[in-house]
């Protein structure tokens, strides 16, 4: 059997405490704000490379916030590579995402996954 960490607490308790996911050599933060309003609409999670932050709208159902989690967390691995065509390709980074989730919510003996 494996597990996986998906997150580690920076301390503190509440629903928006800030946790790290190491990716690479960047540990980036995990915000919850209760909303992502960016120009041109309203985003379940957004990426910021320069700082190494992701933020999660946290007024979504767990399973929406986790699935939109793994699907930053793509989108971060593939800056990390310079896979810049499939980091552009959002509906490929979404497929995935769900891909990941469906399969690692159907198989919970094999993975230890946390709300973010």
């Amino acid at each position: 059997m494996c597990g996986l960490f998906l997150l580690q607490k920076n301390g503190g308790e509440g629903i928006l405490e800030d946790r790290t996911v190491k990716i690479g050599y960047a540990d980036y933060t995990i915000k919850k704000p209760l909303e992502i309003v960016q120009v041109g609409g309203e985003y379940y999670g957004i990426v910021d490379f320069d700082n190494h932050v992701i933020k999660i709208a946290n007024k979504n159902k767990t399973h929406d916030k986790n699935k939109t989690f793994l699907h930053e967390v793509l989108h971060c691995i593939c800056h990390r590579f310079s896979l810049q065509e499939l980091n552009s390709n959002e509906q490929a980074i979404d497929l995935l995402a769900t891909g990941i989730y469906e399969m690692l919510k159907d198989n919970p003996h094999m993975f230890i996954m946390e709300d973010i």
